[in-house]
């Protein structure tokens, strides 16, 4: 299958590539390099990623920022930042997607445990995964047939220091496993379906 996986230079979409790439034709999406250009924040970007790609089988996302901030120090353009980048640009890559592939196309969206799980900080970042969450179990519905969309919900990733601090406590999960979560997304006759991956929280 030919795959474009966004964010194909981050911790987990490395891996991502690095395990897909054995078995797969994989090509690296971004908004400043990689194989294709596409910036997720912008409709006009990503329908011309699409008609010059319109042989794409699989879209991965595993790009999307949100700020982490105290619940008080989030200004109206974080929020609107967090929502605007990793919420809106996944499902406009679906949107406009289903527009423009063939039936049969998958796409891989991703979220994180803060659906779940709350840290200090964390809270735009939980209400972003929560929203990508039912968006993937609806759009799943109204694409039925004509494409499949399912959700990787990752933990933090081990030897990844950027969050160390705010996730301390949690166990972190390999990329290496993280990315065999994709690799079942696409391969397997899922949709609609969410897929943790994190230790759980003792109780």
């Amino acid at each position: 299958m030919k795959v474009l996986v966004i964010g194909g230079r981050g911790v987990i979409g490395s891996a991502v590539v690095a395990l897909l790439s054995a078995q797969h034709q994989v090509l690296v999406g971004g908004r400043n390099g990689g194989d294709v250009q596409v910036d997720m924040t912008d409709p006009a970007s990503i329908e011309a990623m699409y008609q010059a790609h319109p042989d794409l089988d699989v879209v991965v996302v595993t790009a999307g920022h949100v700020p982490f901030k105290p619940l008080q120090q989030l200004s109206e353009a974080d929020w609107q930042g967090g929502l605007d980048h990793k919420l809106m640009g996944q499902v406009r890559l679906v949107q406009i997607g289903a527009r423009h592939l063939k039936p049969g196309a998958v796409f891989v969206l991703t979220s994180g445990l803060l659906e779940r799980e709350h840290i200090s900080g964390g809270s735009c970042a939980s209400l972003v995964n929560g929203a990508l969450s039912a968006f993937v179990r609806s759009a799943a519905q109204e694409l039925w047939g004509q494409a499949r969309v399912n959700l990787v919900s990752p933990g933090p990733v081990a030897g990844d220091e950027r969050g160390a601090e705010a996730f301390a406590g949690f166990m972190p999960i390999s990329s290496e496993q993280i990315a065999q979560n994709y690799l079942r997304a696409l391969s397997q006759p899922l949709t609609g379906k969410v897929l943790e991956v994190f230790a759980e929280v003792t109780r």
